[in-house]
């Protein structure tokens, strides 16, 4: 793909991300355009929205930080080959970084891939983590405080 289709479809998607949160009359305090992605965040009413380019067809979705119990950067690796380990670093074993969304309710884990292997090259990883790093800590502050048991 070449930058014109490039700077095209992340155009595109753009204006599908402002029409849903329009729609959902999310006003975004913050966002960020990734290769395939684009997060963005309504820190008035806690709310993040999610919009995916998944095989020329968008995906969406809003997570409520109300209902959000933590959220937290999940690296996955690939298996490590022992024979090899000493003069490899351990990010040539990483497989993913995302941004995952424990929920209060005991509802599934929802994951934001901010870095893939297969779809990124290993020197986006340090820009990527770094993202997905503020990420963590901005949505983390944004949380409800957790119930304080009584004795």
């Amino acid at each position: 793909m070449n930058k014109y289709e490039s700077k095209k479809r992340r155009e595109k998607m753009l204006v599908f991300f402002s029409n849903l949160g329009a729609t959902y009359n999310l006003s975004f305090t913050g966002q960020d355009i990734l290769h395939d992605k684009i997060i963005g965040l309504d820190g008035l009413r806690k709310k993040v929205l999610v919009v995916e380019e998944n095989e020329k067809k968008y995906e969406s979705k809003i997570i409520d930080l109300y209902e959000v119990n933590s959220c937290k950067v999940k690296k996955i690796y690939t298996d490590i080959n022992s024979s090899n380990y000493k003069k490899d670093s351990v990010e040539d074993y990483l497989n993913s970084i995302a941004l995952e969304f424990v929920f209060k309710n005991g509802q599934r884990p929802v994951a934001v891939s901010f870095y893939k292997m297969e779809k990124h090259n290993i020197h986006e990883m340090p820009e990527l983590e770094t993202k997905t790093k503020y990420w963590e800590t901005t949505l983390s502050k944004m949380l409800p405080l957790k119930e304080q048991k009584s004795a």
